[in-house]
């Protein structure tokens, strides 16, 4: 046993050779090795086992092959489950890992699950980065808005801001740009007065940590502007969409897509004013800046 033991970890110390060399099909054949001399050496819920069928998933994920890791990966997370006491934090990695690949192929209640469980571990580790948790909630509230539930979002975008808070203070840029997704999903829900209100947090928020033109001022005041032309203020988002573009325009001479978006969004507040002509100039000048 002892042999078949250290024969196991140079198989490992090989395939880790291979991987960092990026020669992932040699990799990938001594993954599989190792993993059948695993299962021949190691219990059913020994974290060996589970390294070496995580190993190789992991390789074929590197490898392009998403739908081929999934089950090597899921066999590490079942393996990691069964030990006693659990280790959170290698539960943690692999829930997370079988997330991301479960989004990536399209499976959302399957993602769900596994950020779930990431989250449930990841809370018990008082060491984890706060963004790991922020990112992994922001992540779910996004799926269930894709699929068209709304409601079910709105817990963990709020979770996620308590995290940021606890973590960051309440005045932190990071918080602020929590704030803008969960003010995007009340103006997506028609909660304009909760939409303004958060906006108006998060606007202050950057306003207070960074220069006048940078691009997350310029992303608020539009996503603020969106809410009073979505109300019908239209003075007052015509007012913050042209700060938007000011701020675009001060910033750099080639602006991103953002830019653009802003003042197509202008545009269709200038038209339903009946002032078409302006509309399809102030379009034209952006899509000029922008191949500029």
């Amino acid at each position: 046993m002892k042999g078949e033991e250290n024969l196991w970890r140079i198989l490992n110390e090989k395939l880790e050779t291979l991987r960092t060399g990026n020669r992932i099909p040699e990799a990938i054949r001594v993954a599989e090795t190792a993993l059948d001399l695993a299962k021949r050496t190691f219990a059913e819920d020994q974290p060996s086992l589970a390294l070496s069928f995580e190993k190789l998933g992991q390789l074929l994920d590197q490898n392009g092959d998403r739908a081929a890791a999934k089950p090597y990966l899921l066999k590490a997370h079942s393996v990691l489950e069964k030990a006693q006491p659990p280790d959170q934090r290698a539960l943690f990695r692999s829930a997370r890992r079988l997330a991301y690949l479960c989004d990536n192929l399209g499976q959302a209640e399957e993602a769900i699950k596994f950020y779930e469980k990431a989250i449930a571990a990841g809370t018990q580790l008082e060491d984890l980065p706060y963004s790991d948790l922020g990112t992994m909630l922001n992540n779910v509230a996004l799926i269930f808005r894709k699929s068209g539930r709304q409601k079910a979002a709105e817990p963990y975008y709020l979770h996620a801001l308590q995290i940021y808070e606890k973590q960051l203070g309440p005045e932190h840029p990071d918080v602020a740009s929590v704030l803008n997704n969960l003010a995007v999903f009340y103006t997506n829900e028609r909660r304009y007065s909760e939409a303004e209100k958060t906006h108006l947090r998060a606007l202050a928020i950057r306003e207070k940590a960074h220069p006048a033109t940078h691009p997350d001022i310029a992303q608020s005041k539009c996503n603020l502007a969106v809410v009073y032309h979505s109300k019908g203020d239209y003075t007052r988002a015509a007012e913050l969409y042209r700060a938007s573009l000011k701020s675009w325009e001060e910033t750099t001479d080639n602006p991103p897509e953002d830019y653009e978006i802003v003042a197509s969004n202008y545009a269709d507040l200038l038209r339903s004013l009946g002032k078409a002509r302006k509309a399809h100039q102030l379009e034209a000048r952006a899509r000029k800046k922008r191949r500029a």
